[in-house]
């Protein structure tokens, strides 16, 4: 047994001075950085894990077919993020619905909060029908 034991704490207010910008700057990186950006444009459709994957464009000649799907993101890929699946790639950030494209090599699932306005934005620029599953 200790014959002496102290323990020190800072000041309240340079407990805040140090922690509250840490916490700030941690919530800047947050809503700043780690997002999926997934855009239509007019050479494709284009997707970006920004800081986490490099960006992608998937030109439209490539996409075969389009369809809106329901999944279990934990059951089905094991989390979020971007996940290699059997015969492709899964991109979500949130949610459990989005938008799965049948290219020629490998399929594409993009996680979306509106999966049927996007695969109705890509319907409209490649021709296809878009099914649901």
């Amino acid at each position: 047994m200790a014959q002496f034991h102290e323990e020190q704490r800072f000041d309240w207010y340079w407990t805040a001075m140090f922690c509250v910008p840490a916490v700030i700057g941690a919530y800047g990186v947050y809503r700043q950085r780690l997002k999926l950006v997934t855009e239509v444009r007019p050479d494709g459709m284009f997707i970006c894990f920004v800081w986490l994957w490099p960006e992608r464009t998937i030109p439209w000649d490539q996409i075969r077919s389009v369809e809106t799907r329901t999944y279990r993101p934990i059951r089905d890929f094991g989390g979020w993020g971007v996940r290699w699946v059997a015969k492709g790639i899964v991109y979500h950030a949130r949610g459990n619905r989005g938008v799965r494209l049948i290219l020629p090599d490998e399929r594409v699932l993009v996680g979306s909060q509106r999966p049927e306005e996007l695969a109705r934005a890509i319907a409209e620029r490649t021709g296809l029908k878009v099914t649901a599953s």
